[in-house]
């Protein structure tokens, strides 16, 4: 293969090795479908109902003497208490953030433009410093403070905008308080903080931040590990009886270590919701109520969503007290600083021409002016074509790797490294990687195949200019991807003229579109069983004779423009 590069799947013994010590005999197996095992896996989609008796609940925990605790009051600067009504303002309008409370006065929540005035554990800000962070993101400076000071909040933020850190380093603030104030962490007791994520793959990104936040810490004051399916239950056990101050879980993970009496909620008092909108898309409705009504109170409740549909909003509204809403920038849009563009293909097989040859020039164009080839992405429908994909890729000189549900954890975990690392420039991936992956320096996201709505295109497409850099969004489509094609482009209209929520999100927003969908498809087939006339009369044709139809304009001129193209406009259209 081009350059040596060999992917994680075609290393014999690292595989080996990898899928030994990730497969914990079998527990928490991969599911063989296309979601990647990252939807609920059969344990986690099981009716947990039947085991609420075996998991504590709030009104239990009144009657113990472990009992939750509440940390002392945080104060940022003196500087930033003295900023003026009209300062705050004029920041949040320069950071483009939004921070409304239901109390009247919102002067106390102030975005904090520097980790210095946070006034954190000094190990926590020894530990961002290493990190490399020299100033917070605009989530950041507007939601750290909030949270530090104690309310539940409701967060909204668009891609790539650091909102991991944003809650992330103030819960490790919160637990390392705890911890000073009323003695580590014990053996058999509960965790301060749970933090749930939809993914193991996102699960492990937070895990891997929180870690590099608190990296300073000494190790009797915090400690975080991960509880997802695909990996050791036996490891998780271990680490979950040893007591910990921090568990990132999937929620049906969770719940099974709790009712394994692995561990318990008496002491959780820190609970951060993570992608909420698509832990609901994936079915852990039912875990998640059951988490949350298993925790004491009172407790400091977070949510954050990419979107925030109906759904998200009422379980918000039943669990959050009086939360702060956070919003960052233009939610659910394309992000401002991705050069979007389409190119229309005839068929399958043109479309990994065109990449081929795309890949490669650029390759040759970096390679050329003594840089590394430029970090990409692409996403295909089908685990059988990342496959054929990548080899293809390979193949030409271009080193790739590919991440999909028919990899095992050793595998995918081993792809990811290759390509943060810059062993391997290209990533071919299904959905199981359009959220929750946070992989810096990426610079160009290639649809293959499009999505089959709006909402994961804008999802894929956020994988680059991420953290304030700039991207490119190159898409595939032929005459089948007219509807999805039409919708891109009414957006991008819509949001160029001013309305920053053009596309609403969530379970009814999906079933709107496809109805919408359905009434396209419908109007098509009454069109095409018309046909003008060269006089210009209009003709009806029956049903069964609708293959026959060509047009005189097309047969005249052999134009093959489909309706995709009336949809979009000009091939060479960029955004």
């Amino acid at each position: 293969m081009g350059g040596g590069y060999v992917p994680p799947h075609l290393r014999a013994s690292d595989a080996a090795e990898s899928t030994s010590s990730l497969s914990g005999g079998g527990n928490g197996a991969f599911n063989n479908d296309d979601s990647g095992g990252l939807g609920p896996s059969a344990g986690e989609r099981s009716n947990h109902q039947q085991h609420r008796s075996r998991t504590t609940t709030a009104a239990e925990d009144n009657t113990t003497t472990n009992k939750i605790k509440t940390k002392t009051k945080w104060q940022p600067s003196e500087r930033v208490l003295n900023l003026t009504k009209s300062q705050i303002e004029d920041m949040r309008e320069r950071l483009n953030v939004l921070a409304e409370s239901p109390e009247e006065d919102t002067n106390e929540y102030a975005p904090i433009e520097s980790f210095e005035d946070m006034k954190l554990d000094r190990e926590i800000a020894l530990s961002i410093k290493a990190h490399g962070f020299d100033k917070p993101t605009p989530i950041q400076a507007q939601g750290i403070p909030v949270i530090l000071s104690g309310s539940d909040v409701l967060g909204c933020a668009e891609t790539g905008s650091g909102k991991t850190a944003a809650f992330a380093i103030p819960m490790i603030h919160y637990c390392v308080s705890i911890s000073d104030a009323y003695g580590a962490t014990r053996r058999g007791d509960g965790p301060t903080a749970i933090v749930l994520a939809p993914t193991r793959e996102l699960a492990q990104q937070i895990e891997k931040e929180t870690k590099a936040f608190s990296q300073a810490i000494d190790k009797r004051r915090f400690k975080t590990t991960i509880v997802v399916g695909g990996s050791s239950m036996n490891e998780q056990r271990g680490d979950l009886r040893n007591g910990v101050e921090c568990v990132v879980a999937t929620p049906g993970r969770l719940i099974d270590h709790i009712h394994q009496n692995n561990t318990n909620l008496r002491r959780a008092s820190f609970l951060v919701l993570d992608e909420a909108d698509r832990m609901l898309d994936m079915g852990f409705e039912q875990q998640i109520l059951e988490i949350l009504n298993a925790t004491p109170k009172p407790r400091q409740t977070l949510l954050f969503s990419a979107t925030m549909p109906p759904e998200v909003e009422v379980l918000a509204g039943e669990y959050l007290v009086k939360p702060v809403k956070v919003k960052v920038g233009t939610v659910s849009a394309p992000t401002s600083n991705v050069a979007q563009s389409l190119e229309k293909v005839p068929n399958d097989v043109a479309k990994i021409d065109r990449l081929c040859r795309m890949l490669v020039e650029e390759k040759m164009e970096s390679v050329a002016h003594g840089n590394a080839p430029p970090m990409s992405i692409v996403f295909v429908e089908r685990k059988a074509k990342a496959e054929d994909v990548a080899d293809m890729l390979n193949a030409e000189g271009v080193a790739t790797a590919s991440l999909h549900g028919g990899r095992t954890q050793g595998e995918r975990e081993a792809a990811l490294k290759d390509f943060t690392r810059g062993l391997c420039s290209v990533l071919v991936a299904t959905d199981v990687a359009a959220r929750g992956l946070d992989v810096k320096g990426v610079q160009h996201v290639v649809n293959m195949d499009l999505p089959r709505n709006f909402e994961d295109y804008v999802h894929r497409i956020g994988r680059t200019g991420r953290n304030g850099m700039t991207g490119r969004a190159t898409s595939f489509y032929t005459d089948s991807d007219a509807f999805i094609v039409s919708q891109i482009k009414r957006a991008l209209q819509e949001l160029e003229s001013g309305n920053a929520f053009a596309f609403a999100t969530g379970k009814e927003a999906r079933a709107k579109e496809k109805e919408a969908q359905r009434a396209w498809r419908e109007e098509r087939s009454a069109d095409q069983s018309k046909t003008e006339t060269d006089s210009g009369g209009i003709i009806s044709v029956d049903d069964k004779f609708k293959s026959m139809l060509v047009t005189s304009a097309n047969a005249a001129t052999g134009n093959q423009s489909g309706a995709a193209d009336d949809a979009w406009g000009s091939d060479e259209d960029d955004f």
